[in-house]
């Protein structure tokens, strides 16, 4: 910036009067706030530098906790000792308007220890500007994180100094370096309550990992770090922005369909896609179902995409949307569905390359099963071809598989494929074989359904570095 935005909030004090000037010292300091995290809710109060009532509040979507702002406009440590008397049971932001001279003064060091005993942040807004001002994913999280559950006392130097080694620690935990790693795990630390600290901690070790380094051998304090969480996951996936497959492989090395089916996201969600493209081949799910879904008014324009809804990982197709799940009963109800035709049946599978080895049929007077006893196609016997020629004759069940692919069921009456009870399939694999037989799909739409699907070789493109 061209110059300090606490000069920028100075100039506030102009205002002749005084409601005019805490309205503009109210606005700023939002704005800063709002540029560090651009999803949060910002409150405020009807309160100016008062004693225990705060100026702003501050809250996220998805989530309970709020964090509470005082605005100071003098930074004297002596001052903000006696403050911290009265507010240090709520966890606040104390956000001077000058910068803080800690350094040379003599309270400078116990009001920094008793900030960062008490997880109370004390900062003022170019601390808060210098987290986030490199184009850096990492410091997205950090300046997240540090609204959240900042403590201790956070100037711009020190704001700088945190944000260097929190950058470069998460560089260097691709090439398992402990030193850098190690204090870009102090730092979070020392500047973050627990909470925050393990969000971003957990973060780090997925990096360090997804590079081959042992848990064990991670340099965490005991308790930080771990398997990442849904809330971590979805912080990773609202805040990071990178393109790149094996960032996405690396760090979600151990999520599971579940975790994805919980998280909340705006959709679309770009990191989202790039996250189910990189692990197609290691998420599994037992079943899918595909509901008959309209497109809405102000639907986004991206056909064919991933999204969560319903409690499930679900792809959004062409007036249609395919809900897969790690067991049946967190799958959404089903509707009632129109049953092919044997004959159209016969039509999709043929254009996978599929082999029907048991249908049940039915026309207006009977239910008929057909199963072959030696693993051939079905459809190809004379009982069934000639079947297959009724208009009136619809396929209710069927079960097929192919030479390079495992046996998958599908119930036409509910719109649901999957295995048997313990079967399990990757979600790439379970996509490439169910959907093109439970949904009739033009040439084009199976062309653009199948790149979707198509999992991402693991092996390609892996050298390069990380976005972090």
């Amino acid at each position: 910036m061209p110059e300090h935005s606490s000069t920028i909030l100075r100039r506030a004090l102009d205002y002749s009067h005084p409601e005019d000037t805490i309205k503009s010292i109210k606005t700023q300091v939002s704005e800063h706030f709002k540029s560090a995290d651009p999803k949060m809710d910002i409150w405020h109060t009807n309160y100016f530098n008062h004693s225990f009532a705060p100026d702003i509040v501050l809250s996220w979507p998805g989530e309970s906790q709020q964090r509470l702002v005082f605005i100071r406009p003098n930074a004297d440590p002596t001052w903000m000792l006696d403050d911290l008397q009265w507010l240090t049971q709520k966890r606040p932001i104390i956000m001077t308007l000058e910068p803080s001279p800690i350094g040379s003064h003599p309270e400078g060091e116990r009001l920094a220890a008793r900030a960062q005993d008490s997880d109370t942040l004390v900062t003022d807004v170019d601390g808060i500007d210098q987290i986030h001002a490199a184009d850096d994913p990492v410091l997205d999280l950090l300046a997240h994180a540090v609204l959240r559950g900042g403590r201790g006392v956070l100037g711009e130097s020190a704001a700088r100094d945190v944000s260097t080694l929190a950058s470069e620690g998460f560089r260097r935990a691709q090439e398992l370096d402990v030193a850098a790693t190690s204090a870009a795990v102090g730092a979070i630390g020392r500047v973050l309550e627990p909470g925050q600290s393990g969000r971003m901690t957990r973060v780090l070790q997925a990096v360090w990992e997804g590079h081959g380094g042992s848990a064990a051998n991670f340099p965490s304090r005991q308790g930080l770090g771990g398997t990442l969480t849904t809330e971590d996951l979805a912080l990773l996936l609202n805040v990071v922005v990178s393109e790149k497959l094996e960032f996405w492989r690396r760090v979600s090395r151990n999520v599971s369909l579940d975790q994805l089916a919980d998280l909340e996201l705006e959709d679309p969600s770009e990191n989202l896609q790039r996250l189910v493209k990189a692990n197609l081949d290691r998420l599994p799910a037992r079943a899918v179902r595909v509901l008959v879904e309209s497109d809405y008014l102000g639907e986004p324009s991206l056909i064919p995409r991933w999204k969560v809804d319903r409690g499930c990982l679900a792809l959004r197709g062409w007036a249609w949307s395919a809900y897969f799940a790690s067991t049946r009963d967190r799958l959404p109800a089903a509707t009632e569905s129109v049953l092919p035709s044997v004959r159209g049946l016969r039509e999709r599978v043929d254009a996978e390359g599929s082999v029907i080895t048991n249908i049940q049929v039915r026309d207006r007077n009977l239910s008929i099963t057909y199963e072959s006893t030696t693993e051939d196609d079905v459809m190809s016997t004379k009982q069934v071809d000639e079947i297959a020629r009724r208009a009136d004759a619809l396929a209710v069940r069927a079960t097929f598989s192919s030479r390079w692919r495992r046996r998958v069921t599908c119930e036409f009456e509910s719109s649901t494929a999957g295995g048997a009870t313990s079967s399990t399939y990757d979600l790439g694999e379970l996509a490439r074989l169910a959907l093109p037989v439970l949904i009739d799909l033009d040439d084009a739409q199976r062309r653009q359904l199948g790149e979707l699907v198509r999992s991402a070789n693991p092996q390609e493109d892996m050298q390069d570095e990380l976005p972090f």
